[in-house]
């Protein structure tokens, strides 16, 4: 336990610092490169969303071998050429993605953007340096599973918080001192992204179990996770269509400002799922490692206790940005045009950030145990009722119609998607999820939100919000959803104390 709570700390200051520092910066990105630019940042956002279809399930492969390679005792020389093995597909893809995209870059420029003011020159240089960004980013996600499943997450997010600081900060003086423009953006992304992944790969392979040979490509090793890594590609590109047709539709049919607009609502209304992404990379390997030793009663405890920490953080974060998104977005950005194009479809996009965060460890549980058809055919199902819709909402709503359908796949995986799973995996657990660790956890924080924004809109309707209140608001909100979880334990102990006794 000492290990997760260590990890779940690492995990955390990566996740928020690296969401906070990009978030409290967009503003600084608008101001030197305008709205215009940074929709190129959007769909480069995009575009980089779009190619994780081709990581074939590679990054949650290694991970999961990685964390059970000791309970199914297998050699430090397997799990080196299967390292090695995963690498060389890795980088051979994010080769072929950068070619890809170089070549299309005019189609892209030309047919698929709409500018109002930039030049096609520009888009297209933007576009050719974004394949460079893409193809030396593109391997870091292997090494960070990598590092993952080896348990090596203070590292992991040692490294990740220093390039991220230096990536995202460091444009900032690039922008303001030497060329504001937004080629200069992604040449500086490049660059770093160079660097990030060298450093990367020296980390993992560092902390890999020892062996006196060199590794090698090792067909052998790719047979044995291929059906896995084959289900993780099915997921990843059915959630494709899920996750980024949105972007990929608005980017095609909005002007390129609007579009801007969109990319900074999501922006906004996503972070959060970075800060369950630290919980989430923590649990995995123990959920792997449990179900490979077939520990079921410390696997259901784990579980549960995974999924209420994570309801008690988020709906306290989530509640706060809700009700105080309008004051939240004048504070942060200080531009009229911006919240008012933006705050709807953050307060919107925000519920089913919510419902996606719930479903984070189910999804984990269901990844770790194998079960990759059920998500295929789940986001299959999702698709062929919702990539409609989509077209249908979007064209007569535009961005604000596209932000329903984020709510509307995550709820049907809350309320249809988890009664099905739990049928076959922790049968009789299903409503202690509802309850116990998605309910219960939700109202104390719901509460004291809707009571401060009543008595501020009641007594002070003039009163100006700045970021010391809102702070405030939001420790008064985690307060009460971190007390609660702490009764909650305190009962149970209770309640094991007095059987114990009889």
């Amino acid at each position: 336990m000492a290990s997760i709570k260590k990890n779940i700390v690492a995990n955390l200051v990566g996740k928020i610092w690296g969401a906070a520092i990009a978030i409290l910066l967009i503003p600084q990105y608008i101001k030197y490169l305008g709205i215009e630019s940074y929709g190129l940042v959007g769909f480069y956002g995009t575009l980089i969303g779009s190619m994780a279809i081709l990581d074939l399930g590679l990054s949650t492969t290694l991970n999961r071998e990685l964390a059970k390679y000791k309970p199914e005792s297998r050699t430090a020389k397997d799990i080196r050429n299967l390292t090695f093995s995963l690498e060389c597909i890795y980088w051979v893809i994010g080769v072929l993605i950068c070619i890809l995209i170089i070549v299309f870059a005019g189609l892209l420029s030309n047919q698929w953007i709409k500018v109002e003011h930039l030049s096609i020159t520009v888009v297209k240089q933007s576009v050719m340096l974004m394949a460079a960004v893409i193809a030396f980013q593109w391997p870091i996600s292997l090494y960070s599973g990598g590092l993952t499943g080896l348990e090596k997450q203070v590292l992991n997010n040692t490294i990740t918080v220093i390039m991220t600081t230096i990536r995202a900060a460091g444009v900032i003086i690039i922008l303001k001192y030497f060329s504001p423009t937004i080629q200069s953006f992604f040449l500086w992304q490049a660059v770093i992204s160079f660097l990030y992944v060298l450093i990367m790969r020296v980390s993992l392979w560092k902390v890999m179990p020892s062996y006196h040979h060199r590794p090698a490509f090792s067909k052998q090793q790719i047979k044995i996770i291929w059906r896995f890594a084959a289900g993780m590609t099915g997921i990843s590109f059915i959630t494709f269509f899920l996750s980024q047709l949105d972007k990929i539709v608005l980017s095609k049919i909005l002007p390129l400002s609007q579009f801007g607009y969109y990319t900074l609502a999501f922006t906004v209304a996503t972070s959060i799922t970075l800060i369950v992404s630290a919980f989430s990379i923590t649990f995995f390997p123990r959920f792997s490692k449990l179900i490979a030793s077939d520990h079921q009663e410390e696997l259901k405890r784990l579980y549960h206790q995974a999924c209420k920490l994570i309801a008690t953080i988020i709906f306290p974060i989530c509640f706060v940005l809700i009700f105080f998104m309008r004051d939240i977005l004048k504070t942060w950005t200080h531009n009229d045009d911006t919240v008012a194009n933006t705050c709807l479809m953050a307060q919107i996009l925000l519920i089913g950030s919510i419902l996606n965060s719930l479903m984070v460890m189910p999804y984990n549980l269901l990844i770790a145990s194998g079960w990759t058809k059920f998500t295929i055919y789940q986001n299959i199902i999702a698709s062929i009722i919702l990539v409609p819709l989509l077209f249908i909402l979007t064209n007569k709503y535009g961005a604000l119609g596209a932000s329903f359908v984020w709510v509307l796949v995550n709820a049907g995986y809350v309320f249809i998607s988890q009664p099905i799973m739990h049928k076959k995996l922790l049968k009789n657990e299903l409503w202690k999820w509802y309850w116990n660790d998605t309910l219960l956890p939700m109202i104390p924080s719901l509460i004291v939100v809707l009571l401060i924004k009543f008595l501020l809109q009641y007594f002070f309707p003039s009163f100006q919000m700045n970021i010391f209140i809102i702070g405030l608001i939001f420790l008064f909100a985690m307060s009460a959803s971190v007390f609660k979880m702490l009764l909650g334990k305190f009962s149970e102990k209770k309640i094991l104390q007095k059987i114990f006794y009889k």
